[in-house]
């Protein structure tokens, strides 16, 4: 008796931590590469994209944005449109705007397009930037905390 309800326990732990696995999320903004945002959230069916897991997420957590499934424009009221453009020079600029990644990768696809592997990922959506120089765009969703543009940063 005593040893099947120790067995019971210790298969029931067992469920219970396998089910309490859950996606890791963080929110950086655009000036420090603290999270502004983490937590964790629970995946019921990993064949919702990861913008629709984020849309969740962002409603769950009461965390403001614009956009949708595909991708956000603005989350924590950043600026948009050309307040979120850097001018360097005549011939050099930034775009700044939202990235994601999981598990440390940038995918190059929109977050519609894009899925969980499983409850164990992480998810990081930052403040990035990507540079237009003399005609060519030279670099991609590069954390904007690193440059600390003063449009952003600046009190």
């Amino acid at each position: 008796m005593i040893r099947s309800h120790f067995l019971s326990l210790i298969l029931s732990s067992l469920v219970f931590s396998m089910s309490a696995s859950a996606v890791t999320f963080e929110v950086i903004g655009p000036c420090s590469e603290k999270a502004v945002h983490t937590g964790s959230y629970t995946v019921e069916d990993l064949k919702q994209s990861v913008g629709a897991v984020s849309v969740s997420i962002f409603n769950q957590n009461k965390i403001a944005y614009d956009g949708g499934d595909y991708g956000f424009r603005s989350i924590l009221g950043t600026p948009v449109g050309l307040d979120s453009i850097e001018v360097l020079s005549d011939t050099k600029m930034r775009a700044h705007g939202w990235c994601y990644a999981v598990n440390n990768v940038g995918p190059d696809v929109l977050a519609s397009d894009y899925f969980f592997g499983s409850n164990e990922d992480k998810l990081v959506w930052f403040y990035g930037y990507s540079t237009y120089d003399n005609g060519q765009w030279i670099d991609y969703c590069v954390p904007s905390w690193q440059v600390h543009a003063a449009q952003f940063c600046s009190k």
